[in-house]
């Protein structure tokens, strides 16, 4: 679906007149050299490109037949432009046309898009869930596959608005995936321990709503759980949505089956079942009541130590305050097999909260009731490999240097691809001078360091 430079159509391109700029994606112009013209929407423009081709570090003047004027950014990043006729709301979703390009795919099709969120719902940047559908009438679903990760029907646009540097979650999720692997994954080789992400642009209605991130779900097709047989509870998932005792391990209220949510969990796996809550209740009142000679002879059949050790080594070294009982995933590959962590929402890291304010408090050690009852008990050495899987880590990916460079190249990275520079003309608020990325290196030198004294001081 390339151009020439004689006059043809390119739906790979999208236009905001308001803001006066307009994004093509470099896979539609990676051929194309010096003065190219173009029809788009029934409107003939032209265009003035290098003879090297294409850059996504520079931006380019479009003009129109009637003389507009354009800045026009190279993009190399997936594009996504909805048209709606209603609102979008938070649920139910409405169906919208969604025309996607990145690299050599251009997929014009139908998606039901709903706003997506909780406390983010105020933020005047939105997030977005999407389900593609090959029909308008959705009963048949398209997926969809991106770059590395997985083909689905069902994706997540993330806002990332409260993210002073639009950064800290990408940088997250990596993280995670670089130190952790599904224990199950010779049984499944197509498990993942959290999702991938990508950045993309967002038009809807042709008007730029600014960079995103295109993200996976957490579900059981991601963790490749297995599914239920019959009437038997096999893989299990269930979302720690909000502090109510259980998801925390700090108490635990009455269980009820008729209904899906219980203590803080939201069940997202299997549903519907006569007895959602009976193993995690189970289990959640063994980590709380059980004596101390049970809890060090079973713990470790029950939830799978090296994944909670990488957990909370994790959270704390990004310093995830709100990722305790809330903002994490809970899950079982199968029947008889340990529970363990999913981490979600990883927006309040890096010395900041979830809404985007900065907290520079880098001496304190994040726990929920699970970890601190394995630190006072100790079962199986708890502590002594607590400390050395830190201390393995700060050799590698967490080491100080290490982190503050990935930190470094992406926000070079967003910078470079004149991501930031679109996203400040649609969110002027938007500030990403290097000042920020400056306070994130300090931030990051002082907690790692805090964090070397605390956990090699543990059990002391």
């Amino acid at each position: 679906m390339g151009i020439s430079n004689a006059q043809s159509a390119l739906p790979s391109m999208a236009i905001d007149d308001s803001l006066s700029i307009a994004v093509i994606h470099s896979s539609v112009l990676k051929d194309l050299r010096g003065n190219v013209a173009f029809s788009y929407k029934n409107e003939k423009y032209t265009v003035e490109l290098s003879k090297e081709g294409v850059n996504t570090n520079t931006t380019y003047h479009l003009i129109n037949s009637k003389g507009k004027s354009y800045t026009l950014y190279i993009i190399k990043h997936p594009l996504f432009q909805f048209y709606i006729d209603d609102p979008i709301i938070n649920e139910p979703k409405r169906m919208a046309t969604l025309t996607y390009t990145d690299k050599d795919t251009v997929l014009q099709t139908y998606t039901g898009i709903e706003l997506r969120g909780s406390s983010s719902l105020v933020f005047p940047k939105k997030t977005y869930d999407i389900n593609l559908h090959t029909s308008a009438d959705g009963t048949s679903n398209q997926d969809l596959k991106i770059d590395t990760m997985r083909s689905d029907d069902d994706w997540i646009l993330d806002a990332i608005h409260n993210e002073p540097l639009r950064m800290r979650s990408h940088l997250s999720y990596q993280l995670w995936k670089d130190i952790h692997t599904p224990y199950y994954l010779a049984k499944e080789p197509g498990a993942k321990a959290g999702v991938e992400t990508r950045y993309c642009e967002v038009f809807i209605n042709d008007h730029y709503k600014g960079m995103y991130l295109v993200s996976e779900q957490v579900d059981r097709k991601l963790l490749q759980l297995k599914k239920q047989k019959g009437d038997t509870t096999r893989g299990e998932l269930f979302q720690g949505a909000r502090y109510l005792g259980a998801s925390s391990f700090d108490s635990i209220p009455q269980k009820k089956n008729y209904l899906l949510s219980w203590g803080g969990y939201d069940i997202k796996y299997p549903v519907p079942t006569n007895t959602p809550w009976d193993n995690l209740y189970e289990f959640t009142d063994f980590v709380l009541h059980s004596d101390d000679s049970a809890f060090a002879k079973d713990i470790s059949s029950r939830f799978q130590m090296e994944n909670v050790i990488d957990y909370f080594l994790f959270i704390n070294a990004l310093r995830a305050p709100d990722n305790m009982g809330k903002n994490i995933y809970v899950a079982r590959y199968t029947e008889g097999e340990p529970y363990f962590y999913v981490p979600w929402d990883l927006d309040g890291t890096f010395g900041t909260i979830f809404n985007g304010k900065r907290v520079s408090t880098t001496d304190d050690f994040l726990a929920n009731g699970l970890l601190r009852r394995l630190i006072a008990v100790n079962p199986d050495n708890f502590i002594q490999r607590f400390q050395k899987r830190w201390f393995e880590l700060r050799k590698g990916i967490f080491e100080t240097t290490a982190l503050q460079q990935r930190q470094t190249e992406t926000y070079t990275s967003l910078k470079k691809d004149l991501f930031y520079e679109r996203e400040q003309k649609r969110w002027p608020a938007f500030i990403y001078d290097e000042e920020g990325l400056e306070y994130m290196h300090a931030w990051t030198e002082k907690r790692l360091l805090f964090l070397d004294e605390f956990i090699g001081k543990m059990g002391e």
